[in-house]
């Protein structure tokens, strides 16, 4: 048996004295790709061939507080007996009495510096005089797909609580006379969004006729008996919400531009 040095191929396979060694078709292949990997290789200098590649496994950042910082963008439910006690809100109690985007939305910020201008007679160029500076409202935009009963009911659960959170207690209600409750806005670490306060000045979704919807299963007690209504929540919908930053006077007294600049008011809320 002859063995070619460059193929690695019984020189002899085909032939008479061979045909009882015939290789299996296992031992066949592992032949060819050695020798097309041969003659790739044949016209390389010597130490220049690729270095075998090391991959790395992908994760995912944690998202439960005791193994790392969970950064998404997520709304807090105000701590309020109306709220925390709805059957409705409920799902939103296994994301720590928050509403948590699932995917990551979209925000756009604003920032403004207002100036007037004094403009004296006979004069090319007005002068701008500063007059104050603001924060306007924030927009965020995120997608929410549904894929099963639990996410239907968060869906359910993340709706019902922005409806809820743009209306005053009106009526025969709890705490009357009300405006709208504060929530806080966190995401993206502490320093884009940490803490911040603010009012829901405006939510709105779509039901699309295009899309496809799920029947979701809701459970509440009506006279002492616990009922399984349904409601149909669309596989794909954008919740959109305008936030406007809010702060009480005592705490708008208390910034500090320096502290500011230097990011130790970054648990204050401050934008």
């Amino acid at each position: 048996m002859a063995i070619d040095p460059i193929t690695g191929i019984d020189s002899n396979i085909g032939s008479e004295n061979n045909i009882q060694n015939k290789q299996s078709i296992g031992d066949f292949l592992n032949n060819v790709n050695r020798f097309m990997s041969n003659l790739r290789s044949k016209n390389l200098a010597p130490g220049a061939e690729p270095l075998s590649a090391n991959f790395a496994t992908a994760a995912f950042n944690p998202s439960n507080k005791e193994e790392g910082e969970d950064w998404r963008v997520k709304i807090s439910v105000p701590d309020l007996s109306t709220f925390r006690s709805s059957p409705i809100l409920a799902p939103l109690q296994k994301t720590g009495n928050n509403v948590v985007f699932p995917l990551t939305p979209q925000i756009t910020f604003q920032h403004t510096a207002n100036y007037g201008s004094v403009a004296p007679t006979h004069s090319n160029y007005p002068f701008p005089v500063y007059e104050n500076s603001s924060v306007e409202p924030f927009v965020i935009a995120g997608e929410f797909p549904v894929q099963n009963e639990d996410d239907g009911r968060y869906w359910i659960a993340a709706v019902h609580f922005f409806k809820s959170v743009t209306k005053m207690a009106f009526g025969d209600t709890s705490n009357k006379g009300a405006p709208p409750p504060i929530v806080k806005v966190n995401g993206y670490g502490n320093y884009v969004l940490n803490n911040v306060p603010a009012v829901v000045q405006n939510f709105s979704y779509s039901l699309e006729n295009a899309n496809d919807y799920i029947r979701v299963p809701i459970q509440t007690v009506q006279s002492s008996q616990v009922v399984e209504e349904y409601s149909w929540v669309p596989t794909q919908s954008t919740l959109s919400l305008t936030l406007q930053p809010i702060y009480s006077r005592a705490k708008a007294a208390s910034f500090s531009l320096d502290r500011f600049v230097n990011g130790d008011l970054k648990s204050e809320g401050f934008l």
